[in-house]
């Protein structure tokens, strides 16, 4: 019988393993995570980098290994699986990386990790995928075509035509940018043919670190951050320990793109004594909360007790916000109730790269549900006049205006705001997309 050889932890095996895990429920994946530890600081970056191309590009990646391999990629072995999957991701969009050295790291892992007599398969495969990249053309935009790949900023140029033909334009553009042809046929009807380009092009974006800081912040330009377009936010450039340092100057410094900080903004004018923040997460929220009504009694909770206890640990230091279970009814009518409600994250894609593969009509449908079934339980909590705060991360009709008007209609209200925000931007202009509206309770 043979045994598998064990190996101090490396940047591609620890890439390789997750991606395996994650190769088992594909495409119903969960957010995906990375074990790092044992990896040196420089190590943890290349397999970070590794495993979030490789979520990202999911869909081009297997089209491109299946276009090599004699048998569907998806009935392979798990590891097998995360081991091509990680080479070809490294191959194909991570320039930077000898094709030379990729492939022999890959192989070893595949001697290793699966057996030795799976090397000889992942050598031939990765080897045929090397041949397919001509370069990278950094200073092209995307349009579509059989050779052409986008990256963030620039292009991949195939050595041949491979991708599908251009009459198929919905299949094309989900291979090329690794978005499910359900949901691009979906943005296709909705939004048209340009936008929804734009929208799949954003979501093979490599998002950057934003930063929300106080008011009064001077954002000019340092080593460590730049000025974001948004005023009140700058992006962070500098690595993981420096940023958190930075956040510790100030409790109402936190990383939030813009978009998600408007939802919270647009009840700025509202007169709260008492708020609940009932899906707060791990607490961005519920903190920019607490700093707008700093004279308002915040209780904050999340079903979640994983999520709960980072959200104890997030909002300590804030003396206006209590942690409270999700089952207990508040003992007072509230001011503002608000519900960051679970939902498809589609406007959030360049972040949340996994929610693509798992979202279809049935996934939809079941979200809706559960939305509904957050609001029946705790739209009753809010007094005559108060508002409630609905939002999400999506771009989808059904989690978004349908829903507000359904609430309104529930506690026979009215909508006194909503907004959508659109994925967009680069760098210091980008931003992430979100749908918020305040549905006031009658007197």
């Amino acid at each position: 019988m043979q045994t598998r050889s064990t190996r101090p932890p490396n940047a591609r095996g620890a890439a390789a393993s997750s991606l395996a895990g994650a190769a088992k429920r594909y495409p119903d994946l969960p957010a995906v995570s990375l074990n790092t530890s044992g990896l040196s600081p420089q190590d943890s970056s290349l397999a970070t980098a590794i495993h979030r191309t490789t979520l990202q590009r999911w869909i081009t990646l297997d089209y491109l290994l299946n276009r090599v391999l004699s048998k569907p990629l998806r009935s392979m072995e798990p590891m097998m699986q995360g081991v091509l999957l990680t080479g070809a991701a490294q191959l194909v969009f991570m320039d930077r990386l000898p094709a030379h050295a990729v492939v022999d790291e890959q192989v070893k892992l595949a001697r290793h990790r699966i057996r030795p007599g799976a090397a000889g398969l992942v050598n031939a495969v990765l080897r045929k995928i090397s041949q397919m990249v001509a370069g990278v053309e950094p200073d092209q935009a995307w349009e579509p075509a059989r050779d052409l790949l986008p990256l963030d900023g620039g292009c991949v140029r195939l050595s041949e035509p491979v991708l599908p033909v251009m009459g198929q334009t919905a299949r094309h553009l989900g291979i090329a940018t690794s978005h499910p042809l359900f949901l691009v046929n979906r943005w296709m009807t909705a939004f048209g043919e340009e936008r929804t380009r734009d929208y799949c092009l954003h979501g093979v974006e490599s998002p950057p670190v934003i930063a929300a800081v106080e008011a009064g912040f001077d954002r000019e330009a340092t080593e460590l951050y730049q000025p974001h377009a948004e005023a009140g936010f700058v992006v962070w450039r500098g690595d993981h320990g420096a940023l958190q340092g930075f956040l510790k100057q100030d409790p109402s410094r936190r990383v939030q793109d813009p978009a998600s900080a408007k939802p919270i903004e647009s009840t700025s004018d509202l007169k709260v004594s008492l708020a609940l923040d009932f899906c707060a997460g791990r607490g961005t929220k519920t903190r920019q909360l607490a700093a707008i009504h700093g004279g308002a009694k915040i209780g904050a909770t999340d079903i979640d007790d994983a999520r709960r206890s980072a959200l104890q640990a997030s909002v300590r230091g804030f003396e206006n916000v209590r942690v409270v279970g999700p089952e207990s009814e508040p003992p007072e009518k509230l001011d503002l109730l608000v519900l960051d409600v679970p939902c498809s994250n589609t406007a959030v894609l360049a972040r949340r790269p996994e929610a693509r593969y798992r979202f279809d009509s049935r996934a939809l449908s079941s979200l809706v549900t559960l939305q509904r079934q957050i609001i029946r339980q705790t739209a009753g909590w809010v007094g005559p006049g108060g508002v409630i705060l609905y939002s999400t991360c999506s771009l989808e009709h059904e989690e978004n205006r349908a829903q507000s008007r359904w609430l309104a209609g529930l506690v026979k209200g009215e909508i006194v705001h909503e907004q959508q925000a659109w994925p967009a931007g680069r760098v210091t202009s980008y931003q992430d997309g979100g749908y918020h509206a305040l549905v006031r309770v009658p007197d």
